[in-house]
């Protein structure tokens, strides 16, 4: 929250770009030494999904949107100064076991606190680069996975036992019990308790929200 004189305040969402991240995503010298970022639409609608991810309203990290801030920005800034992107090159199948085995070391983990880092750590790979390939072979970011795979056995556990909600939401990695059941009902289309509900038999919950689709 920064408060200024001449207007009240206001809440302004900033990233700190460490220098082993600047090394990682390279581009031009000068790119970093920018006084501002430019307010282009392709910087802009990141800016706000960085907002959204804040509020928790995005299933994407926060840290993963400040990398891909970065990384955009200097991709645009090599673009407008060479007319290239710098966008990777298909990645190698070493690659692409590679970010499918840290899938499957993220989903037998998934209860567990993991970060972008840990993640990353796991892969052999800085977080930047990490992040990029993951998305490429996966489709989602790490944190996007990350979150299916806990609503994922949410769902398995909520169809086949009496365990509380709350202490679902707790034991597949869930923080919180309302992020839980936001995201939860953003991804089935009806609460933990309803959908425990059609898992038992009454399927018309489901059914219904079907025919609103």
């Amino acid at each position: 929250m920064c408060t200024h004189d001449h207007v009240g305040g206001d809440e302004c969402l900033s990233f700190y770009i460490d220098p082993s991240v600047v090394d990682a995503i390279g581009g031009p010298a000068d790119a970093w030494q920018a006084g501002c970022v430019p307010p282009l639409p392709e910087l802009m609608v990141l800016g706000e999904l960085g907002q959204a991810a804040a509020s928790g309203g995005s299933g994407i990290g926060l840290d993963e949107v400040g990398l891909i801030l970065a990384g955009r920005f200097v991709d645009l800034y090599r673009q407008a100064a060479t007319g290239r992107s710098g966008r990777p090159e298909n990645p190698t199948p070493r690659n692409r076991r590679r970010a499918v085995e840290t899938a499957l070391w993220m989903d037998a983990h998934s209860r567990e606190p993991i970060a972008l880092e840990d993640a990353a750590d796991e892969a052999s790979l800085s977080p930047y680069h990490f992040l990029r390939l993951f998305s490429h072979v996966l489709g989602v970011t790490p944190h996007q996975y990350l979150v299916r795979s806990r609503l994922r056995h949410a769902a398995r556990l909520l169809a086949e036992s009496d365990c509380p909600v709350t202490q679902i939401a707790f034991d597949v990695g869930f923080a919180d019990l309302s992020n839980f059941v936001r995201t939860f009902h953003r991804a089935a289309g009806v609460s933990p308790r309803a959908f425990r509900r059609a898992a038992r038999g009454n399927r018309k919950i489901l059914q219904d929200r079907l025919r609103a689709f």
